[in-house]
């Protein structure tokens, strides 16, 4: 069994006790949700895809509680997907890391502590439990797994915790990273062809940290990088997949139809063709509810108050982030629309909204549909070029019947560089840029 001197050696590079550390841009956003809830009895679990910041994050919060006044040796950061703790994963190594930090760290006792991918270690709910239910520590979990960081933690601690959800960089912060200011697009002088750049470049490559700070010739490499790591780390391992080629060629497919309706149906028919073999529609929903839970896609249902309508109708795909889906699908220019339309799912996802699409008997779309309890209160388009009259009137046809239908008289349509307001017989239909609408 490994010592608790071993296991100090190892918490040594990692914590503020022990080496400086490096915490990289602040996310303020994230950061001040977790600085309002610090004081709460409740466990905090963080959940976001692999890779977008969920550690950083979590180690600025430790700074800032250092900065206000807590001692260095009062804050814990263990980070379980260490190479050094892999032998010792199912063993009780909870208990035997908290017991050595307190032993030769921390006596007092009282610990702020943040459990890195926790979902590694078999049985971590009831540690945090019995930890939490003693009073002795703020604990803050992070994992990349929905399933494991929100339904089963919170039924394990009884609803005692907090969730926060952590997605890659926001355009706004996008522009933080590149070393602008949001403040400076904000003013009546604009410079568009700056921000029409940083646009088009955050379309490309997204949103992840250590990507949007890369070199552009290693973007893609490092981007796929981190998809290869999702699919093998957190789905084929985690669910014991044997099939890989089968949920890698799904995964592909799936971020080739973003923005797009798919059934379960069409999405095995496509994997009977690559594959010259049937693939039955239990083993799609599975590997779907898998890519869900890893964050690597999300499904929006159509709006419906019957939930038979919103299992029966297909849902539309959307990524985690446009460069990781451009990194795999070798596309981007001849998508723009569809990455159009994935940002601003992406961004009203960030804020909290309950997301569906519309469609009528006639098929006319709407993009968008934002519930707030039982109420409609919002219908977004999103069309990338209104130059061609017939894409504007589609796109305003079926917004102004939508608003009819859901009795709203305002309605947005976000567009690629046309700003405008039009009323259509009392229906003020807003018409806004995209990178105004994301700012």
């Amino acid at each position: 069994m490994i010592t608790k001197e071993e296991i100090i050696r190892i918490l040594y590079d990692s914590n503020f006790w022990g080496k400086e550390q490096e915490v990289g841009i602040v996310r303020e956003e994230y950061l001040e949700k977790l600085i309002k809830i610090k004081d709460m009895k409740e466990s905090v679990s963080i959940a976001g895809v692999r890779r977008c910041g969920k550690s950083t994050i979590s180690k600025q919060f430790l700074k800032h509680v250092i900065e206000n006044g807590v001692k260095k040796e009062n804050t814990l950061y263990v980070n379980f997907e260490e190479p050094s703790f892999g032998p010792y994963l199912n063993s009780n190594i909870l208990e035997v890391v908290y017991n050595s930090y307190a032993e030769i760290i921390n006596p007092e006792d009282f610990a702020y502590i943040v459990l890195d991918e926790v979902q590694n270690v078999p049985n971590w709910e009831r540690w945090v439990r019995a930890k939490q239910e003693k009073g002795n520590a703020k604990i803050i979990i992070t994992g990349s797994s929905s399933k494991l960081m929100s339904s089963e933690f919170s039924t394990v601690l009884g609803g005692r915790s907090i969730n926060i959800d952590i997605f890659p960089l926001s355009f706004k912060e996008f522009i933080k990273f590149k070393g602008r200011t949001v403040e400076q697009y904000k003013g009546v002088v604009i410079d568009k062809n700056v921000v029409n750049s940083l646009l088009r470049e955050y379309l490309e490559f997204g949103g992840f940290p250590r990507a949007v700070m890369e070199k552009k010739e290693n973007k893609n490499i490092l981007l796929k990088e981190y998809f290869d790591s999702i699919i093998f780390r957190d789905i084929v391992s985690r669910y014991n997949i044997r099939d890989v080629n089968l949920l890698k060629t799904l995964a592909i497919i799936m971020q080739t139809n973003i923005s797009s309706p798919s059934s379960v149906g069409k999405l095995a028919s496509l994997l009977q063709d690559s594959f010259k073999r049937k693939t039955s529609l239990e083993t799609v929903s599975r590997f779907l509810e898998y890519f869900e839970s890893a964050f690597l896609i999300f499904l929006v249902p159509i709006f419906s108050y019957k939930i038979k309508d919103q299992l029966q109708y297909p849902r539309k795909i959307y990524s985690i982030d446009a460069g990781l889906r451009n990194a795999v699908c070798f596309r981007f220019s001849e998508d723009m629309g569809k990455l159009y339309e994935n940002v601003v799912f992406l961004e009203l996802k960030r804020k909290g909204k309950e997301i569906y699409y519309w469609k009528d008997s006639q098929q006319r779309e709407v993009d968008f549909v934002i519930k707030e309890g039982l109420v409609v209160k919002e219908l977004i388009q999103v069309c990338l070029n209104l130059e061609n009259e017939k894409t504007k009137k589609r796109k305003t046809d079926a917004l102004i019947i939508a608003m009819d239908e859901f009795e709203i008289d305002n309605g947005t349509i976000i567009t690629d560089d046309y700003k405008d307001e039009e009323n259509f017989d009392g229906k003020i239909i807003k018409f806004i840029p995209l990178w105004r609408w994301l700012l």
